[in-house]
């Protein structure tokens, strides 16, 4: 009995972040249709969950970055270049699994050199990214002159990726569960996930445990840039075309939405603190906020 009762304070008291952003959500979702009556069918539901996918993707990314006391503002610039590039590939009849694996080399090569610099190069993580960011935003500018890129050639296999769906979820809200669950898995069961924190939370104790901090800190710059990569595919294949000035769909400005994710999931900017599922539930509250402010 006393053991049971230990049990549940000990979960409340891990989890209490979590648990108070859920609690937010229910009401969220118990209040919204007294300001409208659309806000709980079927279609409206489903979009909400399009929506928070391509933010919580991101800020799963974020999470790896922020745990370890970093920080990325280039992943908004990310998801834009990795969205033209798949649009100009496909364009030219590259194959969509080509397409595919290429943006998403091209976002981890992003933040291979993000987490070179940082570690070996010993910058600010902020000014760092920043400049990645105006880089890659700069590039964007150059290649399209400001102008959106039509999706001409696109195959409809490609535009499936984000507008179809698998029974009743959209694509890119099951590919959001498999990228929450991979994350879940590797903080909580590998050798990785413990590197990861212990270098967030204590460094020098990391360091003379005989844990690769660099190497650490790089892969978590490299996993940012993969979700930043997953999350530009999917909002470019809803559309099948490319929009520079985008920001509310995926584009400049994401970074933003997914830190302050991962901050209201209860994760520290100092690092060292914070879960995956604080961060996905963190995106979610933002997301469920904002169309009941609509």
């Amino acid at each position: 009995m006393w053991e049971k009762q230990n049990r549940r304070k000990i979960f409340f008291r891990e989890n209490r972040n979590e648990i108070s952003i859920a609690v937010l959500i229910v009401v969220l979702l118990i209040v919204s249709p007294f300001l409208s009556e659309y806000f709980m069918t079927g279609d409206n539901i489903l979009n909400l969950l399009r929506q928070t996918a391509y933010t919580a993707i991101a800020a799963v990314g974020m999470y790896f970055v922020i745990l370890i006391g970093g920080i990325d503002l280039s992943i908004g610039s990310t998801i834009q270049i990795v969205g033209m590039v798949s649009v100009i590939l496909l364009n030219r009849h590259c194959p969509v699994a080509v397409t595919v694996i290429a943006v998403l080399v091209l976002s981890m090569g992003c933040g291979l050199i993000n987490g070179l610099l940082v570690t070996f190069g010993r910058l600010q993580a902020f000014i760092v990214t920043l400049v990645m960011k105006e880089i890659l935003a700069g590039i964007v500018l150059v290649t399209t002159g400001g102008a959106s890129i039509p999706g001409t050639e696109v195959p409809q296999e490609f535009m499936s990726i984000g507008a179809g769906y698998i029974w009743i979820l959209p694509i890119p809200v099951v590919i959001m569960i498999l990228v929450f669950g991979a994350a879940f898995f590797v903080m909580k069961r590998t050798v990785y996930g413990r590197k990861l924190s212990v270098s967030g939370s204590n460094r020098t104790a990391a360091y003379n445990s005989g844990v690769n901090v660099r190497l650490v800190q790089i892969s978590a710059y490299m996993v940012c840039a993969l979700c930043a990569g997953i999350s530009g595919l999917l909002t470019v294949a809803r559309t099948g075309a490319f929009q520079p000035s985008t920001t509310s769909q995926g584009a400049t400005g994401m970074e933003m939405n997914a830190i302050a994710a991962v901050v209201l999931g209860g994760a520290a900017l100092t690092g060292g603190t914070g879960t995956v599922t604080g961060a996905m539930l963190g995106a979610c509250s933002m997301e469920s906020w904002q169309i009941c402010s609509r």
